[in-house]
């Protein structure tokens, strides 16, 4: 049908206990419900017409079941008389409705729903329930079923609030921004507002409601599903965050709050549940997200930057004493841990003071800079290069022992040699250097003065060239 808002609820109290019986009654709240679909859609005639000739199938299945049933049934016959009159009632009421030419009309329209919902309480609180004590052998006081027209004032009183409950929430949920379902004690959803057909675009047209499990994303559906069964068999309320995928693909955010539903004897009756769409606050979640992500990484950036600044000699690019002390704690710590060979290389650039003097500070600081370029390019990547201070350098060779450490500073002292600048003229550069190896137990600083050490005993025996230090 249409929009199949329900009517008419099925409520467990009105089960007599003679299960084909009880089908059949569901099956014609079912057709009160398809007739109240069509109506409230405009009531098409043709649409009106087929639902008033499954009503008289209906009327005709369901009542020659149930006087069979009757039969066996130890009932006067006078009662069992009234019975089949009702029925015939209902199947001539019926076929009157079928030869109306105003079912459109809204009044004409009400009374058909009042007259079958009337009838359906009515019948089955009467002389249907009567059929079921008297097979169960209950010697309980019988009434007489009551009339069409002539219904108890506490069916009455049931009829009036179930309708009129049913509407209300028709009226209010279908105009409600949330999204609304209602489901049976066993999840299963039995109605829909209007907004979750235009959430997911689901056809008004059709002849059954959507399934909501096939809308949402594959990735909560199991978490969801698992929600929905915890809460029919705890009979408890909670919470649902999960994703829509509408036909377009596109996604929508929605949480959920669920409750459950029950009669008016406290009976768990299923869940009902209304939804929000939060696509909007997880768009700005994700983009929030995304910004403090590209913050953090800028900020780290910076950070990198600022400590490379910290720990480099702005003039030389290579490394300056706080990189040394850094470095050198941390190699002196792995090479203790793991029993590595670690060496250190202090080198001087000889008469130096005098380039300054005769050629200026200025070629002074160039030829720093090409020393250090010098020096850096022919270390290996892992090594430590810093400028110490003044025309002084010091190198940390990591996995290097003394010897291989002396050959590493022979040639550093070989490729400085061979620097020129054209503001020096036929001055040639040369640097003395001192080696040192690391010694168990041994701290940073100790390491680093005997390199100094080594260094002075080159130089006091004529510059360019290499001692090592061999103390213990």
């Amino acid at each position: 049908m249409g929009w199949l808002v329900k009517f008419f609820y099925w409520n467990a109290n009105l089960e007599i206990g003679i299960p084909s019986v009880d089908a059949q009654h569901k099956h014609l709240v079912d057709l009160i419900n398809q007739l109240a679909a069509v109506i409230t859609d405009g009531g098409q005639l043709p649409k009106i017409s087929a639902v008033i000739d499954d009503l008289l199938d209906y009327a005709t299945v369901h009542f020659a079941d149930e006087e069979r049933i009757m039969a066996t049934a130890p009932m006067s016959e006078d009662m069992k008389q009234k019975h089949r009159r009702s029925h015939q009632c209902f199947a001539a009421r019926v076929q009157e409705i079928a030869r109306a030419t105003d079912l459109q009309q809204t009044e004409f329209s009400e009374k058909i729903l009042d007259f079958l919902t009337t009838w359906l309480v009515a019948h089955i609180l009467g002389s249907d329930r009567e059929i079921a004590r008297s097979l169960r052998g209950d010697h309980e006081e019988a009434y007489p079923a009551p009339s069409l027209l002539d219904v108890s004032p506490v069916a009455r009183v049931l009829i009036n609030a179930l309708s009129e409950t049913e509407r209300r929430f028709r009226l209010v949920s279908d105009c409600a921004p949330a999204l609304i379902w209602v489901s049976d004690a066993n999840g299963r959803r039995s109605y829909y507002n209007r907004t979750w057909y235009d959430l997911v675009g689901a056809c008004e047209s059709c002849s059954e409601a959507f399934d909501l499990n096939e809308f949402v994303h594959p990735d909560d559906r199991p978490a969801y599903s698992a929600t929905i069964e915890r809460l029919c068999r705890d009979q408890t309320e909670g919470e649902a965050e999960y994703r829509i995928i509408r036909p377009d693909g596109t996604e929508a955010w929605l949480i959920e709050r669920i409750r459950p539903r029950a009669d008016t004897n406290g009976a768990f009756m299923g869940l009902i549940a209304s939804a929000s769409d939060i696509s909007a606050i997880k768009q700005s979640e994700q983009m929030l997200s995304e910004s403090n992500r590209l913050l953090e990484e800028e900020v780290a950036r910076r950070t990198a930057q600022l400590e490379a600044l910290t720990q480099t000699d702005p003039l030389t690019g290579v490394g300056n004493r706080r990189m040394l002390n850094q470095r050198l704690g941390e190699e002196v710590r792995r090479a203790q841990r793991h029993r590595r060979p670690l060496t250190a290389i202090y080198f001087d650039i000889d008469h130096f003071k005098a380039v300054n003097d005769t050629f200026g500070h200025g070629v002074g600081d160039r030829l720093l800079v090409r020393v250090g370029r010098t020096l850096k390019a022919n270390l290996e990547d892992g090594d430590t290069l810093v400028r110490f201070g003044g025309e002084e350098f010091v190198a940390i060779l990591v996995e290097t022992g003394l010897n291989q450490a002396w050959r590493v500073a022979e040639r550093l002292r070989a490729a400085v040699g061979r620097i020129r600048l054209k503001d020096l003229g036929d001055t040639s550069i040369t640097i003395s250097a001192g080696v040192a190896e690391w010694q168990l137990g041994e701290e940073g600083d100790s390491l680093l003065q005997r390199a100094d050490r080594a260094l002075f005993t080159a130089k006091n025996a004529g510059r360019n060239c290499c001692r090592v230090d061999l103390a213990a």
